[in-house]
């Protein structure tokens, strides 16, 4: 809806800069330019009063000349048709603008830039890069703008290597305090994190942990308490038989404030059981819990309680949680114990679907929703942008 109002918008201003140039006799237009001009107007026009605005954005392009006043409306124009999905049209307008040759190197660069965009919408990711890097080193002042779209073409086609080194070109541009650098999309340091990581998740996936491990303690030099990177070192460490130093890793995730969440349960879960003694896992979500009490880590230790010691001492720990942090979840867990598990009550049956529904995953930027983690948000393409809810484990406790 947006898109298609600016797009009428556009053609009114199309038509009223049209009818401006007729009235000024069409400026520099020779005898031939002047007699053809009134026809292609008039045509866009009738095509805008009858509501074809296919044909009338053809009839104005065409009857409009690309000049200095001009120049922004046609960018415009070809900017709502590539929001549209009309990557095609939008190509064609840009690509007609290049053609001209009055054109300022600055407007070339702006017309540039534009095709570029165009490029990437429609998957032309080659064309996209080497129109960008041509951008990058001949302007300047559109250096910072060319370099964060190279990030967008690095991303889709999954050049890590490349965007690492994009990432860090967008890093030193911010510390010479160039505004655009810093004022567009997400930090340089967070983008140039993630594609450490994407990278030593792929030595992983090669059996190649010692090099898994490089990338993310370079990960780390710009956030120590970066979330994937230290849940992955920590996985690191267990592949090479290091549980203590995973367990290092994961302290460092428990004090930096993040939210507990089901995947964090299951690698602590992994790294105590390489631990001495049988208790480590308990005590340690008992360390976690008094850093940060959550539904999931009150219910997660209940288990626990009620695995080593008996229901009464599980049921206790709870109550004792709601005092201090109220929790439905941790009050329906309370009334489920008290059910017998050997009737089918319909209360149980209530409860026990309430405990089954799982609030999940949703993105901060979009409001993507999943029962899962992506570290990369599939709506609006974001990085650590999707976070958890919060969740009521089935049968964790009664």
């Amino acid at each position: 809806m947006i898109a298609n109002n600016a797009l009428l918008l556009l053609l009114l201003v199309l038509a009223v800069a049209g009818g401006w140039t007729l009235a000024r006799g069409g400026l520099r237009m020779d005898e031939a330019g002047r007699a053809q001009l009134p026809s292609q107007y008039y045509r866009g026009f009738n095509f805008l009063l009858d509501g074809e605005e296919e044909d009338a954005i053809d009839a104005f392009t065409e009857a409009l000349s690309v000049n200095e006043d001009t120049l922004d409306t046609h960018i415009a124009l070809g900017s709502v048709l590539r929001k549209r999905g009309e990557v095609d049209r939008a190509i064609r307008i840009h690509q007609n603008l290049l053609t001209r040759s009055h054109l300022t190197a600055v407007q070339l660069h702006q017309v540039h830039l534009e095709l570029a965009r165009d490029f990437i919408a429609a998957g032309l990711y080659d064309r996209a890069e080497q129109l960008l890097r041509d951008l990058s080193d001949q302007s300047p002042d559109l250096n910072a703008t060319a370099q964060r779209h190279l990030l967008e073409v690095f991303e889709a086609q999954r050049e890590w290597s490349a965007a690492v080194v994009t990432a860090e070109n967008l890093i030193a541009l911010s510390q010479s305090e160039d505004p655009l650098a810093t004022g567009h999309g997400q930090s340089a340091h967070q983008l140039r994190c993630h594609y450490l990581c994407e990278q030593a998740e792929a030595a992983i996936s090669e059996q190649d942990p010692s090099l898994a491990r490089q990338y993310y303690r370079d990960a780390l030099r710009d956030n120590d308490k970066d979330l994937r990177a230290r849940m992955g070192s920590a996985n690191v460490s267990l592949m090479e038989s290091s549980p203590k130093e995973a367990l290092a890793h994961f302290e460092v995730i428990m004090a930096s404030g993040r939210t507990c969440t089901p995947e964090l349960l299951s690698l602590l879960s992994q790294i105590c059981a390489d631990q001495d003694g049988e208790s480590t896992y308990t005590a340690v979500l008992h360390r976690y819990y008094e850093q940060q009490p959550s539904p999931l880590l009150a219910l997660s230790l209940a288990a626990e309680l009620e695995a080593e010691k008996d229901r009464t001492a599980a049921d206790d720990f709870l109550r004792r949680t709601l005092a201090d942090n109220p929790s439905v979840a941790v009050a329906m867990s309370l009334l489920l114990s008290g059910l017998p598990e050997e009737n089918d009550q319909p209360e149980r049956r209530i409860l026990e679907q309430l405990t089954r529904d799982e609030q999940g995953y949703a993105c901060d930027h979009c409001g993507f929703t999943g029962q899962s983690r992506h570290w990369r948000c599939p709506g609006c393409r974001h990085w650590d942008s999707i976070h958890y809810l919060g969740t009521v484990p089935a049968k964790a406790h009664g």
